[in-house]
């Protein structure tokens, strides 16, 4: 049965919520393999906006099952307030739902601890503060919770203890919440999980299942917020590239085809290098007819033109085969659009960054193309053919406008 990847190429925010959406009615699962609830992925179906965290984009009228991987770190309260919004909008809705145990809690300390770093930090990072780098770096110093333990309630608050007593001794008091109260909590949200029909299960529990039935794996972020590839350390704590499917026990090599999603233009959200920022008028004419504002946290994102350069790096990093591009309809009727190239970089001029110190001091060299009314002029035509080109990946789908069913086969306009 088919597998597919779809991923950000981009700093995220390319859309991939509405893509996801849209393809997941003509798969059995979708499955989140990383991140957690800084991730927002915002989907428009019947009228309704739906904005989800934590949640796989699925269609709300559909049978597509949704499965949260061991990559994760999951804020329990978060996850449980999105099952109530869609179980209250879809019936049935809840028991759609998987979850790995071997994925890792957030903790109420982890958002504490990512506050209080941003706000003594010299060169904050701009993080959510939802606490999924602390999550994260709690994981890989081996001082994690996961899930499995929410049904050992000794050991849980034995391990809840240890870690306060390390965090209170650190943070001092940063770090609130007794350990007692915290367990309670986490319990808790256990039972309300079970009581909505949400299933746990490893990987290796729904693997037959997951081989013989057709699988679309959901990115977050995007590839120059990867963790080991993105613009280091103005990063998310996770990875973004299609080869992080691999912590559900999938190889990167069972996939049919990685899409990856592009903005017409490019957009950030928080601190670090953006070779294609603009800072003129067009910037907020762009961020209003776009909606450029974070799905999580309602901040404006920096806008700039498309980058060629990186969406190659992207490419190859996350071996991408074919693009999905979105929102070109915001450039409709702004006149001439600028499209980078290649950088100016201290050693000379390049098409694609060789690593991801590239993107730092690199100057952009532009193309100026002629603008268009509407995605059926030809001169939007062209624009997708010069990505192409330069890319060497065909653009198969285009995107335009919030609602879900707003997607179309190039071949179709």
């Amino acid at each position: 049965m088919k597998k597919i990847a779809i991923i950000g190429t981009q700093w995220g925010d390319e859309g991939k919520g509405k893509i996801v959406n849209y393809f997941s009615s003509d798969f059995d699962w979708v499955v989140r393999y990383s991140g957690g609830a800084n991730a927002g992925h915002t989907i428009y179906f019947d009228g309704t906006q739906y904005v989800n965290h934590l949640l796989p984009s699925l269609h709300p009228q559909s049978d597509t099952k949704g499965f949260l991987g061991a990559g994760m770190v999951i804020d329990l309260g978060q996850l449980i307030g999105e099952i109530r919004v869609m179980t209250g909008r879809t019936e049935g809705f809840a028991e759609r739902i998987y979850i790995d145990p071997e994925a890792f809690m957030v903790l109420p300390w982890h958002k504490q601890e990512d506050a209080f770093q941003e706000e003594q930090a010299s060169h904050p990072i701009g993080t959510t503060r939802r606490g999924i780098g602390p999550a994260y770096t709690d994981k890989v110093s081996r001082k994690g919770i996961k899930i499995y333990w929410l049904f050992e309630e000794d050991v849980l608050l034995e391990l809840l203890k240890r870690i306060y007593t390390e965090k209170r001794s650190r943070y001092g008091e940063a770090v609130l919440n007794e350990p007692e109260e915290v367990a309670r909590s986490l319990i808790s949200q256990r039972q309300e999980l079970v009581d909505l029909g949400v299933h746990f299960a490893s990987s290796l529990d729904v693997s037959k299942r997951l081989r013989e039935e057709s699988v679309l794996f959901e990115g977050a972020q995007g590839v120059l917020l990867d963790l080991d590839f993105g613009t280091y350390p103005y990063v998310t704590s996770s990875s973004c590239l299609a080869h992080g499917i691999a912590v559900t026990g999938f190889s990167p090599s069972e996939l049919d085809e990685v899409f990856g999603v592009v903005k017409a233009y490019t957009t950030r959200v928080g601190t670090g290098p953006f070779p294609t920022e603009e800072r003129s008028d067009i910037t907020s004419r762009i961020r209003e007819k776009g909606r450029e504002y974070g799905a999580t946290t309602g901040r404006p994102r920096r806008v700039g033109w498309l980058d060629l350069p990186a969406l190659r790096y992207a490419c190859e990093r996350s071996s991408v085969d074919s693009l999905i591009m979105t929102k070109a309809d915001v450039l409709a009727g702004i006149g001439d659009i600028k499209v980078c190239r290649a950088y100016r970089t201290g050693d000379g001029i390049t098409e694609m960054p060789a690593s991801s110190h590239d993107f730092f001091g690199a100057e952009p060299l532009y193309e100026t193309l002629p603008g268009w009314k509407d995605i059926e002029d030809s001169s939007f035509a062209r624009f997708v053919e010069y990505v192409e080109m330069a890319v060497k990946r065909q653009i198969t789908y285009i995107s335009f406008g919030p609602e879900t069913d707003k997607v179309y086969h190039r071949n179709e306009i």
